[in-house]
């Protein structure tokens, strides 16, 4: 029963919001059999795979490296962060293949930009304070 690398992409894969593990192969263009050996772990990753599914699941590569290679990197592998599954899902809808037309998408990083200005000032007085 896995319990390191393959649960941890399981929380992600579900954290991003892909309905099934096929549809995220498909979305990073892996052979859905490769992910199911991942999710099983029955293999790991390369680093290669590592750096072309971060961003698709919106995580860090160097968070992938530290769930996948734990043993190699002598730390434990990270708990699924906190965010917000809203998050990964604008990180697809922006993103430059993202089925949504260009000007519909700079129109809604304009107006998500301007909501969030107070908030970022908000976050910056509270971290230099």
């Amino acid at each position: 029963m896995p319990t390191g690398f393959g649960v941890y992409l399981k929380e992600a894969i579900l954290a991003a919001r892909f309905p099934t593990p096929t549809h995220f192969a498909r979305a990073v263009g892996t052979d859905p059999s490769v992910v199911l050996r991942w999710l099983s772990e029955e293999q790991r990753p390369t680093i290669k795979s590592i750096e072309r599914i971060a961003p698709v699941l919106g995580r860090s590569i160097n968070e992938l490296v530290l769930a996948a290679y734990p043993d190699r990197l002598s730390g434990p592998a990270p708990a699924a962060p906190a965010a917000h599954p809203l998050v990964h899902e604008l990180g697809r809808l922006l993103a430059d293949d993202s089925p949504i037309p260009r000007a519909d998408r700079e129109a809604l990083e304009t107006v998500l930009d301007r909501m969030l200005d107070p908030y970022r000032r908000l976050l910056r007085r509270r971290k230099s304070g």
